[in-house]
């Protein structure tokens, strides 16, 4: 499929407007970045601790960011998480000091103990709250009551591994439910799990549902963090050093250069407009920056293959005008393959949720920069490239279309 047949653009007379561009680009993204003063790094980068919860009912939460400064608790902030009608929260904490696995168990109890006290309107004394305790706990509360025993489920004679073997097995039915839901609002849904009367009583004696769950917390200390930031920082510069040498070799060193020229202003253009938009930098992030960095290179390397077979095949022409050409006979399978995979990622941005947000907007952007880079930005670094550092002959051959 040709979408482009007999395409003449000159897009090598045009080079000045394209870097005009990407300049132009390059400076409104950074310009945000100077201004925060550096990029909006993700815990998995700086530290500290990230709790998610959900409510029974819609979170009121100016009142859980008032709620945690009386508590002199060091919140960056806290913001609703995914759909308003899932009722989720996000409470970001500044990076915690001590990096001891009792400090972070500690951070969970206290959120805990400070919404349970402000936001938990059902809280009963002596009973375990089912929306916040672990399967053991529930297991242990169920084995306490004995009626699988007396109601003849589980023989008299059973051995107690195989008593606790039964309990465990209600008590990961009600965890699954929870973790399902995210919350358990009223303790009549777990009859849906048949569970027989007499215990489903016996939960209703001893448990109580919960205005609210915690559904993960999630803790990076800030030495760890640094080391994250080091190491993503050096997984990109690496990844880029590679394309270099593997273009040089598969190619020539102009290519090598003119690629990774581009990939660095696909890296740096889409870091500066995803930190205009004020989002994260974290390990999904990385990711997906790596992930465009082998896409990106992919076209450009589509490009400089027919730069190659041209330069065998007309080897009387200027090679500025076998350049234009290349592009030229790329450009539909370019757009087409940018096209297609840009649907793709753009429906993963817009309903892949909040957890692939960041993910799924560096691709977004990068797939434009991308294409944009590979067809703009690539060849004329090569020309400029053998124009000044280039061979007699291929100095000769650029010449040539001067004349």
């Amino acid at each position: 499929m040709d979408l482009f047949a007999n395409v003449n653009i000159k897009w090598m007379k045009h080079k000045g407007y394209f870097i005009g561009l990407s300049f132009l680009m390059f400076i409104i993204g950074w310009i945000s970045v100077v201004k925060n003063k550096g990029f909006n790094y993700g815990i998995d980068f700086k530290g500290g601790t990230l709790v998610q919860v959900k409510f029974a009912q819609k979170p009121n939460l100016s009142k859980i960011r008032n709620v945690l400064k009386k508590a002199k608790l060091e919140v960056a902030e806290v913001t609703r998480f995914d759909e308003e009608s899932k009722n989720e929260v996000q409470i970001k904490f500044k990076a915690v000091k001590k990096e001891d696995v009792s400090t972070f168990q500690n951070m969970r109890q206290l959120v805990y103990e400070i919404l349970k006290s402000n936001f938990d309107k059902n809280n009963v004394k002596n009973k375990i709250d089912i929306n916040n305790v672990g399967k053991d706990v529930i297991s242990k509360m169920l084995l306490k009551s004995q009626i699988l025993e007396k109601m003849g489920i589980i023989k008299a004679d059973a051995l107690d591994e195989e008593r606790v073997a039964k309990y465990n097995e209600i008590a990961d039915k009600i965890a699954t439910y929870r973790k399902k839901n995210g919350i358990i609002k009223n303790l009549d849904e777990l009859s849906s799990l048949g569970i027989p009367k007499p215990l489903m009583d016996y939960i209703k004696q001893n448990s109580y549902c919960g205005d609210f769950s915690i559904l993960g917390v999630e803790s990076v200390g800030p030495k760890i963090g640094k080391e994250l930031r080091k190491k993503a920082t050096l997984a990109v510069v690496l990844s880029l050093l590679g394309m270099l040498v593997y273009i040089a070799f598969r190619f020539k060193f102009s290519f090598g250069v003119g690629a990774v020229v581009a990939l660095f202003h696909d890296v740096l253009i889409t870091l500066g407009l995803f930190t205009l938009m004020g989002k994260e930098i974290n390990l999904p992030a990385v990711a997906a920056l790596l992930t465009l960095v082998g896409y990106s290179i992919n076209d450009s390397i589509v490009v400089f293959d027919r730069i190659r077979e041209n330069m065998r095949l007309l080897r009387n022409e200027n090679f500025i005008k076998i350049i234009d050409d290349s592009i030229n006979q790329t450009l539909s399978r370019t757009i087409i393959t940018s096209g297609t995979t840009f649907v793709a990622v753009l429906a993963l941005y817009l309903f892949g949720g909040d957890v692939l947000s960041g993910f799924s907007l560096i691709l977004v952007i990068g797939i434009i920069v991308g294409t944009y880079s590979s067809i703009a930005i690539a060849s004329p670094i090569v020309l400029w490239w053998v124009k000044f550092f280039g061979t007699e002959e291929e100095k000769k051959r650029i010449r040539m279309a001067t004349k």
